[in-house]
């Protein structure tokens, strides 16, 4: 399924509530203003950007994924900044039910097991409680596979992934 042809019902999957991963490629490298962040490099490779939504409707998990995969919007986070780069590919989402914000506990996982680096400080983590240094993570390889056993172990759940073509 490619990004722009994700369906409603592709997300009815989804839980209602919980902690999501989206992962994508960047093909080459890219400078991008992230709003009040700044501008920034940003290498070729793989990227996870982890997220939480507890709400309900559009702040709910579902509402808060179908957002990210469209592709013209109003650009709020700084997750929409990237993701409206002309190069940039969505190639999946891996999400789980949590009752709980675990975005911050989640990220640093994916972070120390999966060989990751921080591109940009401050990243996706303005409102983070924890310190984070960042919710968005680089990696030189593709981790989608990995990122959804990272999601199992941590959680001892199966998480719901979905895979896009680019």
């Amino acid at each position: 399924m490619a990004r722009g042809e994700s369906s409603t019902s592709s997300l009815r999957m989804f839980p209602a509530k919980g902690i999501y991963t989206l992962i994508m490629f960047l093909p080459k490298e890219a400078y991008l203003n992230v709003g009040k962040l700044g501008v920034f490099r940003f290498p070729r490779g793989h990227y996870a950007y982890t997220g939480s939504a507890m709400g309900v409707g559009a702040s709910g998990l579902r509402g808060r994924v179908s957002r990210h995969l469209r592709k013209e919007k109003k650009k709020f986070w700084h997750i929409d900044f990237l993701l409206a780069h002309e190069n940039i590919a969505l190639t999946g989402v891996v999400a789980a039910q949590t009752s709980t914000k675990l975005e911050c506990e989640m990220n640093r996982y994916i972070k120390e097991n999966g060989g990751a680096e921080i591109p940009v400080l401050g990243f996706g983590a303005s409102d983070c409680r924890q310190s984070c240094n960042s919710h968005l993570l680089h990696f030189k390889e593709d981790i989608k596979s990995k990122i959804a056993a990272l999601y199992a172990k941590k959680l001892g759940v199966k998480p719901v992934t979905l895979i896009f073509k680019v």
